[in-house]
């Protein structure tokens, strides 16, 4: 019988979050949702369950780092044993570099850089006791060309894409697969942009031999 593994998947929502949970739920046999309100955490979780999923959800604002790493403990302590963290949580506000508000700025990066990194910590010594997986990163296009209307987004997926690169060289050597997947486009319903495809690249990661990894997917 094929041993039972978990899933953990911040940012959780409709799109992305909902296809990489089916993903992830479906390959290892049971996933976690957190989100920040128990309202967006219900259909996600029903659907995942109707889809034969063994799913869980749990709320936790990721601007909010004690209660992330509670819910992410939860989480851990409800499941079968963790195989890959996945984190999808953004603070998406338009807005161009001058007017920012820089106590809004820094609570942003909050979302954006530091609770990737708090997650990562919290799951680290779970996944080397549990012989090793994955903790991959939503990254994207304006880490690589920053668009002025969203300054504060694109400093955080630049920070973020390179906290990634040295979050790998400390995880890595313990059996912990890391890299950020740098999606360079927008998400659609059908073709290579729809989530369950974007999913697929994921997976591929957490999957991927040693001899062929790289801290980064540029997804174009």
């Amino acid at each position: 019988m094929t041993t039972k593994h978990s899933a953990i998947i911040i940012g959780a929502g409709p799109g992305l979050g909902l296809a990489l949970a089916k993903k992830f739920g479906r390959e290892l046999g049971e996933v976690a949702l957190i989100a920040r309100s128990t309202e967006r955490l219900v259909p996600l979780v029903q659907e995942l369950k109707e889809a034969g999923i063994t799913a869980h959800g749990f709320a936790a604002d990721a601007a909010d780092l004690n209660s992330l790493r509670a819910a992410i403990r939860q989480a851990i302590a409800a499941m079968s044993p963790l195989k890959a963290l996945v984190y999808n949580a953004a603070a998406i506000r338009p807005g161009r570099a001058l007017p920012l508000d820089a106590d809004g700025f820094a609570a942003e990066l909050v979302v954006d850089v530091v609770a990737p990194l708090a997650a990562a910590q919290t799951v680290a010594p779970v996944l080397e006791a549990n012989g090793g997986g994955s903790v991959l990163m939503t990254g994207g296009g304006f880490a690589l060309y920053p668009n002025a209307e969203m300054a504060a987004l694109s400093a955080g997926k630049a920070a973020l894409r390179n906290l990634t690169a040295t979050l790998a060289e400390d995880l890595e050597p313990k059996g912990i697969r890391t890299a950020i997947v740098t999606i360079c486009g927008y998400l659609a319903e059908e073709g290579r942009f729809s989530p369950a495809t974007v999913a697929e690249a994921y997976w591929d990661l957490h999957v991927s031999p040693p001899n062929e990894r790289k801290p980064e997917l540029t997804y174009a």
